[in-house]
């Protein structure tokens, strides 16, 4: 591999690796907020949904309420198949939202990111993101044509 595609090649996987792990805390931060900062209201299940396929399925759960200052905020949230179950079109339910962006929100004990999934894939994205530092600054090994011309014996 040429110096240049290997440092394409790590340039990519450090970008790559370093971009989603910033995006995964800012996440999991931002959902700690909601939280422990955000405001709780009741809000109305409007529909479910159920996105199957041969590898996994997801239970979408589309519910409305009201925010502080009485904007209703429609949203859909990807929910536990337990809760998908026990909850029918029209029921109450308990939503957390933040303030200042009302569209960041979800049904209590529902959030996007825990502490869990965030050390999961700082675990996974940290090995990522160093493979391709190494690749980036790593040195370019002998061309292969340097390498037959100095095994081969020198012309007579």
């Amino acid at each position: 591999m040429s110096l240049i595609a290997a440092r394409v090649l790590g340039a990519s996987f450090a970008a790559i690796g370093l971009t989603m792990l910033v995006l995964t805390w800012g996440m999991y931060r931002r959902d700690s907020r909601i939280v422990d900062e955000g405001a709780h209201t009741q809000g109305t299940v409007l529909k479910k949904e159920v996105h199957a396929s041969t590898e996994d399925t997801d239970y979408v759960l589309h519910y409305t309420f009201t925010s502080h200052d009485g904007t209703r905020v429609k949203n859909r949230r990807n929910i536990s198949s337990g809760l998908w179950k026990r909850l029918r079109v029209g029921d109450s339910i308990q939503v957390l939202y933040s303030r200042e962006q009302p569209r960041w929100s979800f049904p209590e004990g529902h959030g996007l990111m825990s502490l869990g999934l965030a050390l999961f894939f700082t675990v996974v994205l940290v090995p990522f993101s160093l493979i391709g530092l190494l690749f980036m600054l790593a040195r370019a090994g002998p061309a292969t044509a340097d390498v037959d011309s100095a095994s081969s014996p020198p012309p007579s």
